[in-house]
């Protein structure tokens, strides 16, 4: 269960995607009965460098930290292993071909503003609900479940509703709607993730919410619950809900130099 709520994690940092020259740094709380389940930086902590059409994002969580850059101009993405220092080069040409992308399950999403407003960390926000839902059996696919677990997902969801509260004339605001639209109209993002723009359940839906709400968003309240039937879903609406808390805690619009956008010296490029 520990690699779902990581998951859930995952594609609700999908929802605050952000992409020159700004610097975000993001952390991740989880409140209710599953916070315990959670060691000590199991939950993320996220720095991202925009610079113009490239992104560098670095995600601290379970001591080890993941490394992405996005480059729209040359249509890639490539993933830093520290440890083996390597660089896997990931395009939309490898993934059709049947390179690594990461898959996604079916889900649905519904995003609208409510007229509210409030000031976060100095900055006007507006608040906008979302409700988002996904079928916790694909996530079994491809073997990224032992065979009896995935079948304890059947007919399982996750259903994730929440607020986020977006700052939309703030420092680097129309810097991270700029890299945004361009990343959504690349469809560089969908392409990776494995789940085509078009498709049922694609990319495109959580990049179409991103885009519902221009800006930088300051705080994000996810609260999560699970629906269907089976021994999973008893056990967890035992626990009760769970809430996931994401804060901006910083801001910068400080220059980044190009460098931070390099793949690093001495490291092996992997193509896939």
């Amino acid at each position: 269960m520990r690699k779902a709520f990581l998951a859930a994690a995952f594609v609700a940092m999908a929802l605050v995607s952000v992409r020159a020259d700004v610097t975000l740094v993001q952390t991740m709380t989880m409140e209710g009965a599953a916070a315990g389940m959670m060691g000590p930086g199991q939950l993320p902590k996220t720095t991202m460098r925009i610079k113009g059409m490239k992104a560098r994002s670095d995600v601290e969580v379970m001591g080890q930290t993941v490394t992405t850059i996005t480059d729209l101009a040359q249509k890639q993405v490539v993933v830093l292993d520290a440890a083996a220092k390597t660089a896997q080069i990931i395009t939309p040409g490898s993934v059709a071909a049947g390179g690594s992308g990461v898959a996604l399950p079916d889900m649905d999403i519904s995003f609208k503003p409510t007229g509210k407003s409030q000031t976060i960390e100095g900055q006007a926000c507006e608040e906008h609900t979302f409700l988002l839902s996904l079928d916790m059996e694909q996530f079994g696919g491809g073997g990224q479940m032992p065979p009896e677990a995935a079948a304890m997902m059947k007919g399982v969801k996750m259903v994730m509703n929440g607020s986020m509260w977006v700052a939309k004339n703030g420092p680097g605001a129309a810097e991270f709607t700029a890299f945004n639209k361009a990343a959504i109209q690349s469809n560089l993002l969908s392409a990776i993730s494995g789940m085509p723009a078009g498709q049922p359940g694609g990319m495109d839906k959580v990049m179409a919410a991103v885009a519902a709400a221009p800006g930088i968003p300051y705080l994000m309240e996810v609260t999560m619950t699970f629906e269907g039937s089976g021994p999973i879903v008893q056990a967890m609406q035992q626990m009760g809900a769970m809430k996931m808390v994401q804060k901006t805690t910083s801001v910068s619009t400080d220059a980044i130099a190009d460098d931070v956008f390099a793949i690093p010296e001495g490291y092996t490029v992997e193509k896939k």
